[in-house]
């Protein structure tokens, strides 16, 4: 070992320090990692002069590959919203914007070759990408599929709003583009909150007017987001909001933590304890499960169809399996082999340099780094808890290592302390495990993250 690697070692907090500070951290440790990519990773960032080269060279090898489409476009931005989206005004340049991504999305296509990767499924995510108009999400569907291989169990989602929803005709010259999941976002029904959030529009007659569009357009695949952890949010309303939602029948519902980092409600994280949190999701599975809902402890959706995860392709076989995975479109995320980067607009939030790029015959990429191997189990492992547990033979066909020899300090203490349990080849939240999970995920950061999870200090407001 060398002295780096020894005093790097040296410096790494013992599990238990880890575990603690992660529940301290309840609103930032999660899955989404790493807590500060522009500090752990300075030293992985590759000069903005070799970007292109890099992106190439990173998907040289890979063979299979998720894909996921950002169109950003709101009427106006939630207050809980972290991502990218062109509102008001900016909406306005809805075909400049599609433009751009059919041009960033035939960049990819001469570099890969025509169909010589294989793709699991396709998303279209924003914003709310049902706001363009369907005429223009044709051509972005048929511009991604003209380039690739599709798996045999390929699919494709969107997400929507009931707003959009409410539009029978618009449903169904969506789902005529062979897009078989289309996911709602109801968020909550509670007046107040909707009021706070900037959604007081979402009725419950349009969303159930929304809902029986959605069928009556034949969407096959049915999920209904619904969001707990927001501040001045009660057990009472979020299980007011999940029964509301159980009664109308989608076949899938998600179940949101509210993540306040970078929002405009992130003053009022110190209204939101975990002790909070933890009775609400409680509540809610409650309640799913007896209504014929399947989730075991953790997973954030819920599922009435058999052997369903009720996750689209693309995100089941990111959460369980790591799978590499193309986002296209402003402040979109990919991750290749051994490199993550985000595109043009993940800072800013705007459009100016990603069309700059894209223009000029550029990737939009923003910032990429070309990271080591405990980097990428980091970002595969903090996001497998969508589901729950970590697949062990899944990690370890990723990485050629068992868990238990990669991260035997962390899962000795997890199954000492009784958070998680071995079940066949996953390694699994216990009921105790699920409350504390935002100090699970941290045990798997690298150590570079441990360490910036000691010192953190973004909320020191809470």
């Amino acid at each position: 070992m060398s002295r780096k690697q020894m005093e790097s070692q040296a410096q790494t907090p013992e599990p238990e320090q880890v575990f603690n500070r992660g529940i301290e951290l309840h609103h930032y440790a999660n899955t989404a990692y790493p807590l500060n990519g522009v500090r752990v990773w300075k030293d992985f960032r590759v000069k903005n002069s070799a970007i292109d080269s890099a992106v190439e060279s990173a998907w040289k090898d890979v063979n299979e590959l998720g894909l996921y489409v950002h169109i950003p476009f709101c009427d106006k931005r939630c207050m809980y919203c972290e991502y990218a989206v062109l509102s008001g005004e900016e909406a306005e340049q809805k075909e400049d914007y599609i433009e751009l991504v059919l041009s960033e999305i035939a960049k990819y296509r001469e570099i890969f070759g025509g169909s010589s990767k294989t793709a699991v499924g396709l998303d279209i995510g924003g914003g709310t990408p049902t706001l363009a108009p369907a005429g223009s999400l044709e051509r972005v569907v048929a511009a991604v599929l003209g380039g690739y291989t599709l798996a045999g169990t390929f699919g494709m989602s969107i997400e929507t709003t009931p707003i959009i929803a409410a539009d029978l005709q618009k449903l169904r010259d969506i789902r005529s583009l062979g897009i078989e999941r289309i996911s709602m976002g109801v968020q909550t029904i509670n007046p107040q909150l909707l009021r706070s959030v900037g959604r007081a529009n979402n009725t419950a007659r349009i969303i159930q007017q929304s809902v029986h569009n959605i069928r009556e357009a034949g969407f096959n695949k049915f999920n209904i987001d619904i969001m707990y952890g927001l501040p001045r949010q009660t057990v009472e309303s979020f299980l007011a909001t999940a029964e509301f939602v159980a009664r109308l029948g989608p076949d899938y519902i998600t179940l949101y933590r509210t993540r306040l980092k970078g929002t405009r409600l992130e003053h009022e994280t110190r209204l939101v304890t975990l002790d909070q949190v933890n009775a609400q999701y409680a509540a809610a599975f409650g309640l799913l499960t007896a209504s014929g809902y399947d989730a075991n402890l953790g997973k954030n959706t819920f599922s009435k169809v058999n052997g369903d995860p009720g996750t689209s392709a693309y995100l089941t076989r990111r959460v369980i399996d790591g799978l590499p995975y193309l986002g296209m479109g402003l402040a979109a995320q990919s991750l290749a082999d051994g490199a993550l980067y985000y595109n043009d607009g993940a800072a800013s939030k705007q459009m100016v340099q990603y069309r700059k790029q894209v223009l000029g015959g550029h990737f939009p990429v923003q910032d990429l780094y070309l990271l080591p191997p405990e980097e990428i189990m980091a970002k595969m492992i903090s996001v497998s808890f969508y589901f729950g547990y970590i697949n062990k033979d899944a990690f370890q066909r990723k990485f050629g290592v068992r868990l238990e020899d990669q991260f035997p300090d962390e899962v000795d203490f997890l199954v000492g302390k009784g958070l998680m349990k071995h079940s066949g080849q996953l390694f699994q939240l216990t009921n105790e495990g699920k409350d504390a999970i935002n100090g699970v995920i941290p045990l798997f950061y690298s150590s570079g993250s441990k360490r910036n999870l000691m010192t953190y200090t973004r909320d020191a407001h809470v």
